[in-house]
């Protein structure tokens, strides 16, 4: 393994802005997406907007990229099954409070007041199960958050980490690149591949596949996700100024309908350029706008499918849109996401995260009830009690 291929640890204590203010825009490019689904945007924009799906696998590879970042050497070694533990919990902290909760939320509105304006085509107390153990994608459930179905394959990522890790990091680069080739393979069967990998007619290299049923939809996540990982590996072959050439193709290639796998290399390039947090494009996403929605893009992302359904489903239904244009509905839908996604993050995601880390430490730091010494206690008590002698008896 060459030097140049080994990332210093020395950065990896700075939390990168640029790639923060990376997610803040992909996450409302999706809320953008999503609206559009509802509310015809204009003809200029609209081939722009409903590429608005690609931003789910630019989250993929950033998030393998930042994992690779924050968590490689915990598994440098091998597989530790304490790290994993431990990896497992710090990433539940993270995303599990807020997730609970808007599942929870959304599946008592669609089964009540939503009832007859939310379509879900799924019993949902039998989805539930699934959807709260985050399993859902796995070919067990539809998602009661919609866009929860890249949480549910993230988590299979993460179930696999140790193991992608080892392969993207620690091992001979050959391997790593092999690795880089299956799961570029992998990508362009689900891109190109039959009904069955997408359940979906989609156009021939494209990789809009949600569907729970179908296993296009997984390994979409866990091949994006493992070139996050290699990403980071050889992340300084690729210089700061080259951003702007990636972003640049990248806006190109989001504006017309060629296949999405080249999307997904260019991603790749523009992630791997802004880890140096340097340069005019990373400037750009370091401003307060950008990283401040980077900031809230979790939440964001969670939020905003209920607020756009209500607004642009429901209040028509209940006779509450006004002489308002639907377009413009859209506009205040998107709009109050960000607002409510702000209003969620800094008062129940934020706080919320912080006492599921502090419960993990103090489950860390608590003593053990079956110990050594306790168990000899307790050998040593049911000794006394059978060796005790009787009371004589009463006279």
């Amino acid at each position: 393994m060459t030097p140049a291929a080994i990332p210093t640890t020395a950065r990896k204590s700075r939390e990168i802005k640029a790639l923060t203010g990376l997610r803040g825009v992909a996450a409302l490019y999706v809320v953008f997406f999503h609206a559009n689904g509802l509310v015809a945007f204009p003809s200029l924009i609209k081939p722009f907007i409903r590429h608005g799906y690609m931003a789910v696998d630019l989250f993929f590879i950033l998030s393998g990229f930042v994992m690779a970042i924050t968590y490689a050497d915990w598994f440098r070694d091998g597989f530790s099954l304490k790290n994993f533990k431990q990896f497992l919990l710090v990433r539940l902290a993270r995303i599990y409070p807020l997730y609970i909760l808007m599942t929870l939320i959304t599946a008592v509105a669609i089964t009540t007041v939503l009832s007859d304006t939310y379509r879900f085509d799924d019993n949902v107390l039998r989805a539930l199960p699934f959807n709260i153990t985050m399993t859902h994608v796995w070919g067990l459930a539809y998602s009661i958050v919609p866009p929860s179905w890249s949480i549910s394959t993230e988590w299979a990522a993460y179930l696999l980490f140790p193991f992608s890790i080892m392969l993207a990091m620690w091992m001979p680069r050959r391997y790593a690149l092999i690795g880089t080739a299956v799961a570029f393979a992998v990508l362009t069967w689900v891109a190109f591949g039959p009904f069955w990998m997408t359940h979906t007619h989609h156009h021939a290299g494209q990789l809009d596949v949600v569907h729970s049923y179908a296993p296009g939809t997984l390994l979409r996540c866990l091949a994006s996700f493992y070139i996050g990982l290699v990403a980071f590996r050889f992340k300084d072959l690729i210089p700061a100024r080259a951003s702007g050439l990636f972003l640049l193709i990248a806006l190109v290639l989001l504006c017309y309908k060629a296949t999405d796998l080249w999307l997904i290399a260019v991603f790749a390039g523009l992630i791997m350029s802004l880890s140096h947090d340097e340069g005019l494009v990373a400037r750009l996403l370091q401003s307060r706008i950008a990283y401040w929605l980077g900031v809230i893009s979790f939440a964001l992302y969670l939020v905003h499918d209920l607020t756009q359904k209500i607004i642009l489903k429901s209040l028509p239904a209940w006779g509450l849109a006004g002489d308002i244009s639907r377009l413009n509905w859209a506009l205040i839908s998107i709009a109050l996401s960000v607002g409510i996604a702000a209003i969620t993050h800094y008062y129940y995601e934020k706080p919320s995260r912080t006492w599921a880390r502090n419960l993990i430490k103090r489950l860390e730091n608590r003593k053990p009830v079956f110990t050594r010494e306790n168990y000899g206690k307790l050998v040593g008590f049911v000794r006394d009690l059978a060796v005790r002698p009787s009371p004589p008896p009463a006279e």
